[in-house]
C-alpha cells in the first residue's frame, strides 16, 4: 500500500509541477491545461507502437496459459 501512495503521490506532484510551470509561463491556468493536454497527447502518440506491443505481449500470455490450463482454471 505504501507503493501504490508514493506513485500516487509523485504523479500529482509532477502534474501540480507542469501545471505550475504553465501557468508561470502563459499567466492563465485555461492555456496551461490547454498546453498541458497538447503534451499529454503528443506523449501518448509518440508511444502508440509501445502500447500496441505491451497489448500483443499480454495477448500472449493470455493465449499461453489458456493451452497450458486447457480452459481449465483449477490446473
Amino acid at each position: 500500500m505504501r507503493l501504490l501512495g508514493t506513485i500516487v503521490a509523485v504523479i500529482a506532484i509532477l502534474f501540480l509541477g507542469a501545471m505550475g510551470y504553465y501557468w508561470l509561463r502563459d499567466g492563465s491556468l485555461e492555456s496551461a491545461g490547454r498546453e498541458l493536454d497538447k503534451d499529454l497527447s503528443n506523449i501518448d502518440q509518440k508511444t502508440e507502437p509501445l502500447q500496441n506491443s505491451l497489448g500483443q505481449l499480454g495477448d500472449g500470455v493470455k493465449e499461453t496459459v489458456d493451452r497450458a490450463t486447457d480452459g481449465d482454471d483449477r490446473t
